[in-house]
């Protein structure tokens, strides 16, 4: 297999964990990790190559001990089955044993359960609960060649001298927020009902963050919450559903293994129910609308190895929507829209764009309120000036802003919409003067079209609290310096990237493809990194070869880099930012495709661009324009995506049928949401 050249592909070792039953708050779990200090470190889920089957001595042996049975459709049930999936991964019985105690509500038997699984050479023994910690902890120190795990928690027991102690937990609030995302957008009565445990671990997470999910899509709803104080009571789970029922809710959620009573209401009600920690559809596939499920495979099997190196412990490993440790199940009979803003959601939360403890509440029905109403002038007259690095005739990054903007007043006309702009901005210390003197005249909002101008406009726009400023590309307002009149925007461009990835290893002959990137930062970087991610998913033996100028807008650097790339064997290009002007000028002379961003770059060289991801700003800056005039001066951030349309991939009508139709399928899905692309 060729290797993809030039770049770096850096692994984040990722953990898995989830919390629950009794005990302290949770947080996340899944796959590889790293020695651990006292904070939990991720790591991806993709699978790993099944480890060597145990040496001589015999199979590698696994105990577990949990509070409720491996059959409880939740906690228990949830490791139990990863213990059962890797024990099939690597080769059944023969290497891979797994003993269990269930039902160990008490604790004093539960740390002799441990103890006896210790005593009789298990490699690695599990308490499956925060509840076993003390005695873990006391034991552990006895048996310095077994690894023991522990959960929902951070604490490996460095800070006591334990050295053989692992820890896991999940981040339930995230799958939690995208399951309140859905009910929000399925809801007819507007009400929900949540039946919880004991309001502690991964359980309070989940609903924490439930709440917050819902709220987000829709401010107005009503969420009631009730803890029935018990991890297991069935009976008061159903009484609590019923209660939640009575009260107007048509869909209901919960956590912990006393969920089978609350099911079993739900299904005789007809009530939708959304589930966590493990697939509950079974007990009633008609009503089971949604469920975040553990997968503790990635972390399991890393703790494995870690042992059989030598590695007792000190890693603390976390379940997330990331790293593939919480996986998200959606029923096939469910509205597609709620679907896609709950997908929609499930990806901002693994990129790092929502976190599901500050999320404002409406802020999901604004952003839906963002596509719906995308191009809706309805606005007041309105100021705008623009500072930009680079001519608006550039071909990319400036030129596909300022092409918005015109855009719009086309429509509305130049006394709605005044544009001002400066361009050729380099000089920071220049821009930041335009900036000042745009805000000094007036200017409604005033748009810093460059990463670099940042800490400039940080000093100057609480100078002006009456003006909106707006930079990119970044999520960085202002908020943690106290400024509140600023927007950030960022174009998710590894999403185009990646569909321009997959049309480009459909085209190749010669199997090499080149890439001309300026500066490895900001939405070059994303670009770059989704393409490479689309080659490699459509032809993983295509080989890509990178190369960064160093440059935005060095035209002859970028020639030179095509030429280069073209020696080397490449029969399709791309690249991005102002430079590409030279890039295209090479790959026009010599006959190679050529695959844009940013702006419509088809007029260069109409019979060799094949296809662009063009920025469509027009919503974006619409947005910023109605906040303004509404009275949100900044705080927000907007992204482009495809989405919301902010990114819309241009294909020519040369272009082989096939070759289209494999790039519109990877465009579907990561708009479905069944695509997640993954950037280093």
């Amino acid at each position: 297999m060729k290797k993809i050249t030039w770049l770096l592909l850096v692994l984040l070792a990722l953990a898995l964990v989830a919390a629950q039953c009794g005990g302290p708050a949770a947080t996340e779990a899944p796959a590889q990790a790293t020695e651990a200090p006292a904070q939990p470190q991720e790591a991806p889920t993709e699978a790993a190559p099944a480890p060597a089957p145990a040496e001589e001595s015999g199979p590698f042996r696994v105990a577990i001990v949990m509070p409720s049975p491996t059959t409880d459709m939740a906690w228990g049930e949830s490791i139990y089955d990863s213990l059962l999936r890797l024990q099939e991964e690597t080769g059944g019985e023969a290497n891979f044993e797994i003993a269990y105690s269930e039902g160990m509500f008490n604790v004093t038997d539960a740390a002799a359960a441990i103890r006896d699984y210790a005593d009789s050479g298990y490699d690695l023994v599990i308490a499956h609960g925060t509840q076993y910690g003390t005695s873990l902890f006391e034991i552990a120190p006895d048996y310095p060649d077994t690894s023991f795990a522990w959960g929902t928690a951070t604490d490996t027991g460095a800070d006591q001298g334990l050295n053989n102690v692992f820890a896991y937990e999940a981040r339930a609030e995230q799958g939690g927020f995208v399951n309140g995302v859905l009910a929000a957008h399925l809801t007819q009565s507007g009400v929900l009902g949540v039946v919880g445990p004991v309001e502690a671990g991964d359980a309070k997470l989940y609903i924490d963050g439930f709440v917050a999910g819902a709220k987000y899509a829709n401010a107005d709803i009503t969420v009631n919450v009730s803890y029935t104080g018990s991890f297991g009571d069935t009976a008061l789970a159903a009484e609590a559903a019923n209660t939640h029922i009575q009260a107007g809710a048509d869909i209901l959620t919960g956590s912990a293994q006393q969920v089978v009573g609350a099911i079993g209401v739900a299904k005789e009600k007809g009530v939708l129910w959304m589930g966590t920690q493990a697939d509950q559809s079974p007990l009633a596939p008609d009503i089971v609308a949604a469920t975040q499920f553990y997968d503790w495979v990635p972390a399991l099997r890393d703790m494995m190895e870690k042992h059989q190196s030598g590695t007792m412990g000190g890693v603390v490993y976390s379940l997330t929507l990331d790293n593939g440790g919480l996986q998200m199940l959606y029923s096939d009979n469910l509205d597609q829209n709620a679907v896609a803003a709950a997908k929609d959601t499930e990806a901002a939360i693994a990129a790092g764009s929502i976190d599901p403890f500050t999320a404002e509440a409406g802020a999901g029905a604004a952003m839906a309120d963002e596509a719906a109403a995308t191009l809706n002038y309805d606005f007041d007259p309105v100021r705008v000036a623009i500072i930009m690095p680079s001519s608006i005739t550039d071909m990319a990054w400036s030129q596909s802003l300022y092409d918005s903007l015109k855009q719009i007043q086309d429509v509305v006309g130049a006394d709605k919409l005044e544009i001002a702009y400066s361009e050729g901005m380099f000089n920071v210390t220049d821009a930041a003067a335009a900036i000042r003197d745009y805000a000094e005249n007036g200017y409604n909002l005033v748009i810093a079209h460059g990463a670099q101008y940042g800490t400039s406009l940080f000093e100057i726009a609480p100078d002006y609290p009456d003006t909106s400023f707006a930079w990119g590309t970044t999520t960085d307002t202002g908020a943690e310096q106290g400024v509140t009149n600023v927007f950030a925007y960022e174009p998710r461009a590894e999403q185009g990237g990646y569909v321009s990835g997959v049309l480009a290893a459909n085209l190749t002959k010669s199997g090499i493809i080149g890439v001309v990137g300026p500066v490895n930062a900001g939405d070059a970087k994303l670009h770059i990194d989704g393409f490479l991610a689309g080659v490699k998913a459509a032809n993983p033996e295509a080989q890509v070869n990178v190369s960064f100028t160093g440059s935005f807008g060095d035209t002859a650097l970028a020639a030179e880099a095509a030429n280069t790339h073209i020696q080397a064997g490449a029969d399709v290009l791309t690249g991005s930012a102002q430079q590409v002007v030279g890039a295209i000028g090479v790959a026009k002379d010599k006959g190679i495709p050529w695959m844009g961003i940013q702006s419509d770059q088809s007029p260069l060289a109409p019979d060799i661009v094949v296809a662009t991801v063009l920025y469509d700003w027009r919503a974006t800056l619409i947005n910023m324009i109605k906040m303004n005039q509404s009275g949100e001066k900044g705080g927000k951030v907007l992204q482009l995506t495809l989405a919301n349309g902010g990114q819309t991939m241009i294909y020519a009508d040369s272009l082989p049928a096939e070759a289209v139709a494999a790039a519109k399928a990877a465009e579907a899905g990561i708009i479905s949401g069944d695509i997640m692309v993954e950037i280093q």
